[in-house]
């Protein structure tokens, strides 16, 4: 067959052409002329990466530096899994060799399908990775990154843990300070934007901006570590020798409020909190309220004396003299004392050394109910104190409308609810000149770049006048110059005031009572008060049943390494011991 015009055949192809070089042509024009805007945001995005940038978490220290959390740089291994697959079994090779890895979670990562991002590892220390990066390099192994991904670690272990709190495995708080503060801790996340190549490098010469991350704030704490431990070793031994159900004890600076140490007994190690029964991953000493016992006897006589109270027309004081029958009806029930006894003529002052039940309701029942509440209001009863620390209770403080029979209860330290923490300023607050300072646990803060950060203000305020600040001490100087404060109470070298406690456990199982919560409150030196100590120790099994039995000897334990720490001169002047009954010799019983 003859073959075509070639001429024609030309023609025709220049038209194809033609035709192909017109839809490119207006493909362009679409593209660049109509849908430009579009097509450069597609673009854009496609070629735009941003990644956050993680701030350092603040570090926490006590107050002379010791450090108690920081953060250790670490990283979190990522990979591509469509470039780590061929290769999966020598990348867990590698790896295995300088970290414990769970392999067949390991190699499902680097073979996942369908993605190009895969987490690995979490939680490797920088250094670590270097070496895995160096071996892999070595290797020509491509595919594996890292993200930030820092650990959390406490030098101290259990030292403070009750305090100090502990992170989960995101790195957010969950216990103690560092969930209460876990905001100013963490600091800001910031974040970098950059032109990416298509396998997701860095242009070098790309547009990128920055927004810069804002490190966690720094704190140092009241705590001293080396006081706190002691606190804690004495409890602990004491909790475990009395079979106890747990302990807190609480060391105050009187002078400013600053909690000194905050033990519990039985307690974790923030490092590995899991390793603890749920309920000891607490702090008990601001979140479990108790009823306080005997030692809210010392807050009864503040208020009455304070509020001008009188008998037979005068203002009572220490020497006011009272009548102690051997019971005491109120409402339903009858009130009586812990040891028994006939008739007794005591002082104010007996009251307290002897610790008389009927005599502090005798006394509370000279001042009308709202008067009284009010003071323990004042006092800080019933509402959180504000320390900078989770989980803080309220107590319980009855209305000033209650019963007389709760008033009567009050005034010995049953009926109401109270914290550790609320207790122990309470007090301090009541001997300090009568001058309050809430309890803290912050010393001082600082940014991520060393600067100084102003803390909120803690105002504080006059809880009694400085007369009845006086009076107190007396009554506390009292109890350690009895029978029972000089065999069991009393501190070698300093001269120091206490007051026992012992109240009835309520039971919820049982809705009864049933045992027994000891404490021992101690201030020391007493002519001008700046430490004080407060051990709490709830259902001892054994040892006894009374705060001289088993709360004593820790406070005494703690007050004996605190004092000398804390360079406070030794009691070297004798003080007059003043009397505590009055008329005819009475039949005398110790608590």
């Amino acid at each position: 067959m003859p073959l075509g015009d070639s001429s024609r055949r030309m023609h025709v192809a220049f038209i194809a052409v033609a035709i192909a070089l017109s839809l490119c042509a207006g493909r362009l024009l679409q593209l660049q002329g109509f849908d430009s805007a579009t097509y450069s945001a597609i673009a854009a995005k496609q070629l735009t990466q941003t990644l956050p940038l993680l701030p350092a978490r603040g570090e926490i220290t006590d107050r002379n530096g010791v450090v108690l959390a920081s953060t250790e740089a670490a990283v979190a291994i990522t990979a591509d899994p469509t470039l780590t697959t061929p290769n999966a079994d020598k990348i867990a090779d590698i790896m295995s060799k300088y970290v414990t890895i769970d392999r067949p979670a390991v190699l499902a990562a680097l073979t996942r399908p369908k993605t190009q991002f895969a987490y690995v590892q979490k939680k490797v220390p920088a250094l670590v990775y270097s070496k895995i990066a160096a071996d892999l390099a070595a290797a020509d192994i491509p595919g594996i990154y890292r993200l930030s991904d820092p650990i959390r670690t406490y030098p101290n272990g259990s030292v403070g843990a009750s305090v100090v709190g502990f992170v989960g495995a995101d790195g957010k708080g969950l216990g103690g300070f560092e969930w209460s503060m876990n905001k100013e801790l963490a600091g800001v996340e910031g974040t970098e934007t950059y032109e990416a190549a298509p396998n997701g490098g860095k242009i070098p010469l790309g547009d990128s901006k920055t927004t810069p991350v804002q490190n966690g704030l720094n704190y140092s704490l009241t705590l001293d570590s080396e006081l706190q431990w002691v606190a804690e070793k004495a409890l602990a031994a004491r909790v475990r020798a009395t079979g106890a159900h747990h302990g807190m004890a609480i060391v105050l600076n009187i002078k400013t409020g600053e909690v000194l140490a905050m033990a519990n007994a039985p307690t974790y190690d923030s490092a590995d909190p899991a390793a603890a029964d749920a309920d000891n991953r607490g702090n008990r000493a601001v979140s479990a309220p108790y009823e306080p016992g005997s030692v809210e006897k010392v807050l009864t006589a503040a208020a009455v004396m304070d509020s001008g109270a009188t008998v037979g027309g005068q203002p009572i004081t220490p020497d006011t003299q009272v009548t102690i029958p051997p019971l005491l009806k109120s409402g339903p029930l009858s009130i009586k004392d812990a040891f028994k006894h006939q008739e007794l003529h005591y002082l104010l002052r007996g009251v307290i050394a002897d610790s008389s039940n009927i005599g502090a309701a005798l006394f509370a029942r000279q001042m009308p109910k709202a008067e009284l509440r009010s003071y323990l209001s004042k006092f800080g009863l019933g509402r959180p104190t504000g320390v900078e620390l989770p989980g803080e209770a309220a107590g319980i403080l009855p209305d000033p409308d209650m019963p007389d029979y709760t008033r009567d209860q009050i005034a010995f330290g049953q009926g109401l609810a109270v914290t550790a923490i609320q207790e122990a300023s309470a007090i301090a607050g009541i001997v300090n000149g009568g001058l309050y300072h809430a309890p803290t646990v912050i010393k001082s803060a600082t940014d991520g770049d060393g600067n100084p950060v102003a803390l909120p203000a803690r105002p504080s305020r006059q809880i009694v006048s400085t007369d009845t600040s006086a009076k107190v001490r007396d009554l506390m100087q009292a109890v350690t110059d009895s029978h029972n404060g000089r065999q069991n109470l009393q501190i070698d070298g300093w001269n120091s005031g206490g007051k026992t406690g012992t109240a009835q456990l309520a039971n919820a199982k049982c809705k009864c009572y049933k045992g027994y919560v000891t404490s021992y409150i101690a201030v020391a030196p007493m002519d001008d008060p700046q430490l004080l100590t407060y051990v709490v120790v709830s259902d001892a099994k054994r040892g006894g049943s009374s705060g001289t039995a088993i709360a004593a000897p820790v406070v005494k334990s703690i007050m004996q390494y605190a004092l000398p720490r804390y360079s406070i001169p030794q009691t070297t002047t004798k003080h007059k011991v003043k009397p505590i009954e009055w008329g005819p010799m009475s039949q005398r019983r110790y608590r």
